[in-house]
């Protein structure tokens, strides 16, 4: 594979640090599988990442909270499509938020983007809204009414 990947040497904040060690546990229950930082990006990046999901004002508050240069290195050894994928993610990054994004700050968006989707899978499961065919029988007009009402105790 050494010839098929491209390799990334970053120096990290705690903080970012934090958010990959988050990234790669809910990666690693979501697989099945121990899983690394090159997994996670190898097996969720594509060209259509979703980064549009979060305004500009919510990624600047993210790169804000969570610092990306730090001393903290890590190396990280993705596939050139990976690379590729993640290159273009980069420029889009960039032009949605007006200025040049680094390498650091892509990565930390797209594993925020990851832990925020991964945290609404859960609350979502937790709702009973995971699947819209849970059930193939139609529901009475009292079902209804007794799966849309919480208790506000």
């Amino acid at each position: 594979m050494k010839g098929d990947s491209l390799r990334y040497t970053l120096d990290i904040s705690e903080h970012l640090f934090l958010l990959t060690t988050e990234s790669l546990r809910l990666r690693s229950n979501e697989v099945k599988r121990y899983q690394t930082l090159a997994n996670l990006i190898d097996d969720t990046i594509s060209i259509e990442t979703p980064i549009d999901d979060h305004s500009a004002e919510t990624i600047l508050e993210h790169l804000a909270a969570i610092p990306t240069d730090g001393n903290i290195r890590i190396d990280l050894r993705i596939t050139k499509t990976s690379a590729q994928s993640f290159g273009e993610v980069k420029q889009r990054l960039s032009k949605k938020l007006g200025s040049n994004v680094s390498i650091g700050d892509a990565l930390s968006v797209l594993l925020f983007h990851y832990v925020v989707g991964q945290k609404a899978t859960r609350i979502l499961k937790r709702l009973g809204l995971d699947s819209v065919k849970e059930s193939t029988r139609s529901a009475t007009s009292d079902q209804v009414a007794g799966a849309n009402v919480l208790p506000l105790r």
